[in-house]
């Protein structure tokens, strides 16, 4: 099988990750869909209103969502602008939004036993 066809697998594998746990999980508010791909080590990086640094581990992440308190108005869309994978790192550039904000994500991953987590993930706000 050739690097291409292995990739174009792995992309597809990686995409149906990224919007069945991290896509879905904004959706529905639930962190215990970010816990199937967020790796233990996961850290997030992002600008504050003020754009100062700001490191967000999972626990404060997760305690940012609350299935109860879901905006059923929000209509969500993920779209990839790109995904480039060299053996079991992979790199993902996706807007997420609503028609209310948006962000620009950038994920490192890494292919652990079978499996792809988003080990770190940076975000700017572009609405």
């Amino acid at each position: 099988m050739t690097t291409n066809v292995i990739n174009q697998k792995e992309k597809e594998l990686i995409e149906k990750t990224i919007l069945d746990f991290y896509h879905l999980g904004h959706v529905k508010a639930d962190p215990k869909l970010y816990e199937e791909i967020l790796h233990d080590a996961w850290k997030f990086f992002m600008f504050d209103e003020d754009n100062n640094l700001k490191i967000v581990d999972k626990k404060e992440y997760y305690s940012w969502y609350d299935p109860e308190n879901v905006d059923p108005n929000l209509h969500w869309h993920t779209e990839f602008e790109y995904i480039d994978i060299f053996k079991n790192n992979a790199q993902v550039k996706l807007t997420i939004e609503t028609q209310d904000f948006g962000y620009l994500d950038y994920f490192n991953l890494m292919k652990l036993h079978g499996k792809w987590w988003i080990v770190h993930k940076l975000s700017q706000k572009i609405t």
